[in-house]
């Protein structure tokens, strides 16, 4: 049986793994990580409840990990479900990266989830001590941009510190939002928005008279406050639609407004203020939406058939620039292979581990953890005592292994880059195709649909 006592005293060894773990998630498998608003965190010292919108499984938690110790080198305790403590030699990792279990209705019987009693006193104390304690309230990771209810867990947890404290703990709740370009892939960009921490004294009574009321009115507040940072599509049944019609409209709604489009913080915005106007337009003008969703409808369905993306149609690129990203992309292709060659097993290991998972939202979790942290290293070991014995030099395989890391990083970018060239060329193959040209006409009429709305 592993103990979790204690689980928040820092650790030298914790801080030594965070050294590995900074440049592997922060530089290597996300080309940009981003802490918009750092300075609403509370100092190190202030009983810190964090909480944020789960989406994307463990990498959210490295999201939250990484935005609180790079701004004060902080150890926070995060909650996860238990389920995932069943093997001792996983809840022996779990404890030393500082996770601690709860245990839902589903995760077990009656005497795990009386287990939680203890572990929400416990989490109490590390709060009491002026720790941070993160949890995500919706107790389960979401596929795709919306959000789920919050727990009572969560409630619970926060209202037993200030209870066990004589309501005198002043503790801190801090919103956060984690936003991804893309869940499923590495080199994307990586934000997290800290929103502005709150207290909860106005539920204390409310909670001694009857906890339960006290639970869900912390609840909704608690969402509130992530969702005003969240591009939360609550419109389920065109969540495909509308999902689409994002990223349609980013570069649009941008460019009126003059910000860069390439700043994933901005993407973000524009997301919301889209979604914003489709809900609006939808309690406002039924029939309006219905017509949009039906032309979204046939968007995507075009889309599949062409096998294009939204960013593709209607591209406008010169023919010189054409040119000039074509010269680039041989020029560069060298590099591209040496890179890609080199880091071929490693990634497709992650790869293959990775799509063994049933649920897609753990895919990046596994590629992660599998390649970047752990296989990756290995096989530069591998390669640096072979190259050192071919070359008969330790300093070249040396070398050669710092161009095969370099050269690895930059392949990925390339091969988006190719990725994107090919869906300029194939665009342009098609141009005259039918196919093509309703989804021209489709996407034109939809882009002035949502610019007369919003």
């Amino acid at each position: 049986m592993i103990s979790f006592e204690n689980i928040d005293q820092p650790s030298w060894k914790y801080d030594l793994l965070m050294a590995y773990l900074r440049m592997a998630h922060n530089i290597v498998y996300y080309r940009k990580f981003r802490v918009d608003n750092p300075e609403n965190i509370p100092a190190k010292g202030t009983p810190t409840l964090v909480i944020a919108n789960h989406q994307n499984g463990m990498m959210d938690a490295m999201a939250i990990l990484h935005t609180l110790y790079r701004q004060d080198r902080r150890q926070p305790v995060f909650i996860a479900r238990g389920d995932i403590f069943k093997k001792d030699a996983v809840a022996k990792a779990l404890r030393f990266l500082k996770i601690l279990p709860v245990f839902r209705t589903r995760d077990g019987g009656r005497s795990d989830i009386e287990k939680d009693l203890a572990i929400f006193n416990q989490a109490a104390e590390i709060l009491q001590k002026g720790r941070s304690l993160v949890i995500f309230p919706e107790a389960g990771h979401q596929q795709g941009h919306y959000m789920s209810t919050f727990k009572k867990g969560f409630s619970r947890i926060a209202f037993t510190a200030e209870e066990t404290n004589d309501y005198k703990l002043n503790l801190q709740i801090l919103p956060l939002n984690i936003h991804y370009s893309n869940y499923f892939e590495a080199r994307e960009d990586l934000t997290v928005t800290c929103g502005k921490p709150f207290t909860f004294e106005e539920f204390f009574d409310m909670y001694k008279e009857t906890p339960n009321p006290a639970y869900l009115a912390l609840n909704a507040k608690s969402r509130a406050r992530v969702k005003e940072m969240t591009p939360d599509i609550d419109i389920p049944e065109y969540y495909k639609e509308i999902d689409e019609l994002t990223r349609i409209m980013r570069e649009p709604v941008l460019e009126h407004k003059g910000v860069d489009a390439k700043v994933l913080s901005n993407q973000k915005k524009a997301d919301m203020e889209t979604i914003a106007a489709v809900r609006k337009l939808r309690d406002e003008q039924p029939e309006r939406f219905s017509a949009l969703m039906d032309n979204m409808r046939q968007y995507l369905e075009l889309l599949k058939q062409t096998g294009l993306n939204s960013w593709a149609v209607n591209r406008k690129v010169s023919g010189f620039k054409m040119v000039v990203h074509l010269l680039c992309s041989i020029l560069l292709l060298p590099i591209f292979l040496f890179g890609y060659l080199n880091n071929l097993l490693p990634s497709w290991l992650a790869k293959h581990f990775a799509h063994k998972i049933k649920d897609p939202m753990m895919h990046s979790t596994f590629q992660y953890s599998i390649g970047t942290a752990f296989t990756f290293p290995i096989w530069y070991i591998i390669l640096l005592v072979v190259a050192s014995l071919i070359c008969h030099h330790f300093w070249m395989g040396l070398l050669y292994i710092i161009l095969s890391a370099i050269t690895g990083v930059i392949a990925a970018d390339l091969k988006k880059a190719y990725r994107k060239l090919g869906l300029l060329f194939k665009a342009g193959r098609i141009r005259k195709s039918a196919d093509y040209r309703k989804l021209s006409e489709l996407d034109n009429l939809i882009v002035g649909e949502m610019e007369g709305v919003m």
